[in-house]
């Protein structure tokens, strides 16, 4: 019994930290594709981003060229991607939900209204104007 429980808390709070890695990873991504460059494009910063979180071979069975729009649906909303933020905040809500017990009630509405706005923003989309904010919040 405790060892299932430590396992949820583990992998809860895991799943909650590999969200916000990822909205971090981005928002740097995001930034830097907003410079100049001397270089072709800004495409490189979104392969660095696939390279970078093992996704490369799954972005490209997409056939979908690797630009910020794209990259980021992939990374932060596709429930296909088990390394995307959405996907992250499900594991976590999944897991604190199989130990409310052993959580705080505030802990849980916490993650509970996370996964619920989420959902909606899925739904809706990253706003081009609202990036960063969004990646704010996700942190």
């Amino acid at each position: 019994m405790l060892s299932s429980t430590a396992n949820h808390l583990f992998w809860m709070a895991r799943s909650m930290e590999r969200a916000e890695n990822a909205a971090r990873m981005l928002d740097v991504a995001y930034r830097m594709s907003l410079l100049k460059h001397a270089t072709s494009g800004s495409f490189q910063e979104w392969q660095a981003m696939l390279s970078i979180s093992g996704l490369h071979n799954e972005f490209a069975a997409q056939d979908t060229e690797a630009n910020a729009v794209t990259v980021m649906q992939f990374m932060a909303l596709d429930e296909e991607n088990p390394g995307s933020i959405f996907s992250s905040l499900c594991n976590a809500r999944e897991n604190a939900r199989a130990v409310r017990g052993a959580i705080t009630s505030e802990m849980w509405e916490a993650l509970n209204h996370t996964w619920l706005e989420m959902r909606e923003m899925q739904v809706r989309g990253i706003p081009e104007d609202g990036v960063s904010r969004f990646f704010d919040w996700v942190k």
